[in-house]
């Protein structure tokens, strides 16, 4: 199952929710980065549900903002309008029953910028086995300005990925099967910089 979500979605609701609590204000008049309190917020969100709600209730309202308020938002599922395009293009596709909208999920790197997502195994027994999104800066920021080029990417939890195997039968059979080939590749390492 892919759980998608939007940092722009996330990004529009800190923006409509910033000023509405006094205590919000007083605490962006104390900071100094405006992006830093935004980003703040971003990882109270992203550990929601690893989190005790009393403690994210806290943390929360430490940051102006209503723990009641941010679940009525994750609980509306309703999906923005860049979210639609991907649904309706994977429902063209026949892939409707393996997505759906769920806010919960907002990747805590700040680099990304968009359209996010986490993959998860149909039962919902494992961690993500995948997770990424779009990042248009990512890229300009790694190459010191010289390459500004949007993308998208994702990366997997190889310890995930191999318990959901082990879990498996038929891919279980699948692995053990290519581990007794006579040429099966038992590490393959790849050096970024030579130094």
């Amino acid at each position: 199952m892919i759980r998608l979500s939007s940092r722009n979605a996330w990004h529009d609701f800190y923006q409509r929710g910033r000023g509405l609590i006094t205590e919000r204000q007083t605490y962006l008049e104390t900071t100094t980065n405006v992006a830093d309190h935004e980003y703040q917020f971003f990882q109270v969100i992203d550990k929601l549900e690893r989190t005790p709600p009393e403690e994210s209730d806290k943390t929360l309202a430490e940051l102006g903002f209503s723990f009641e308020e941010v679940n009525k938002f994750i609980e509306s599922g309703a999906p923005t309008a860049e979210l639609k395009l991907v649904i309706d293009n994977l429902a063209a596709r026949g892939m409707s029953d393996f997505v759906k909208v769920d806010y919960h999920v907002i990747r805590g790197l700040a680099y990304y910028t968009g359209v996010v997502f986490e993959a998860f195994d149909r039962k919902g027994e494992f961690r993500a086995i995948a997770g990424g999104g779009r990042y248009d800066n990512l890229i300009k920021l790694l190459s010191n300005g010289k390459v500004n080029l949007p993308a998208l990417g994702f990366g997997m939890g190889d310890v995930v990925l191999a318990n959901l195997i082990a879990d498996t039968p038929a891919a279980a059979a699948q692995r053990d099967a290519w581990l007794k080939q006579e040429h099966a590749c038992d590490i393959y390492v790849v050096v970024a910089k030579e130094e």
